[in-house]
């Protein structure tokens, strides 16, 4: 519980202004178009509040060799083949979301309209934009998977480790919706039905790749990219309900022990000494 506290407070000290920001308690800058790049530069801090407990956490309970051993998770010699391919998953799922809408709504999805639209042809406003999707997708595994779920399984099987850790990741994001996600009803549920997929194909990723923070920093990093260039309704619902499905395949095929063809991962940096 102490890395959970220490999670949220340094990601909802950025959050929790933003949010209050959009709904005028106060003012920090104006919540429109003009402004979206900025709000960009300001969300994308909030992503590295669970790396950074993470280490804290590490350094403080495990000392120097398990601050050097958690980072040995990001070693490319940990990812095989297949590992590579979990990593890069959600590419695969944008290209059958890509196929998908083409044959659905008769267009292929215009990638230059995109960023021109968005106005990312500018090396500053692309980087803005980028940075989020990098923040997120490295900041939070490396403290979501990098750090929580290995220690849940050490008490749990994989199932109910991943519960636990999607019950927390959910309650993490609970200010971004008061800013960042236009979520009610039927969109509501779905995100909630979507993370917690999202997290069985992480944890999945996690123990193939016996404990791999690269290999679901990517993974996480890839889906949030082609999340945001497929920002579309019949593309997101498209690559949710691939997630979904992929999610409910690995829960039949691999049970809820290690959620995996190979045992779960626990405390890797511990194990690798």
């Amino acid at each position: 519980m102490t890395y959970v506290f220490m999670a949220y407070f340094f990601s909802w000290i950025i959050f929790v202004p933003l949010a209050l920001n959009k709904l005028e308690v106060i003012f920090l800058f104006p919540h429109d178009e003009a402004h979206a790049r900025e709000i960009d530069l300001w969300h994308s801090f909030g992503g590295i509040g669970p790396i950074l407990s993470a280490i804290l956490a590490v350094r403080l309970f495990d000392g120097k060799r398990g601050f050097s051993n958690f980072f040995k998770q990001y070693s490319l010699k940990k990812i095989t083949f297949a590992g590579w391919f979990l990593s890069l998953f959600p590419v695969f799922l944008f290209m059958i979301a890509v196929l998908f809408s083409r044959i659905v709504e008769g267009r292929w999805i215009d990638l230059f309209a995109f960023f021109r639209d968005n106005k990312l042809c500018s090396p500053l406003n692309f980087f803005m934009w980028f940075l989020p999707i990098l923040t997120y997708g490295f900041g939070e595994e490396g403290g979501w998977r990098g750090f929580v779920l290995p220690h849940l399984q050490s008490k749990y099987n994989a199932l109910t480790a991943t519960f636990i850790l999607w019950f927390f990741w959910l309650g993490w994001h609970i200010p971004t919706f008061f800013y960042r996600y236009q979520l009610s009803g039927m969109m509501l549920i779905g995100f909630i039905f979507g993370l917690f997929a999202g997290a069985v194909l992480l944890t999945f990723t996690y123990n193939c790749t016996r404990g791999s923070l690269l290999a679901v920093s990517l993974w996480h990093f890839t889906f949030n990219f082609v999340s945001m260039i497929g920002n579309q309704v019949m593309m997101a619902a498209t690559m949710s309900s691939l997630v979904i499905a992929s999610a409910v395949f690995v829960l039949i095929k691999y049970g809820r022990k290690n959620l995996s063809p190979f045992p779960k991962t626990s405390v890797a940096w511990e194990d690798a000494r």
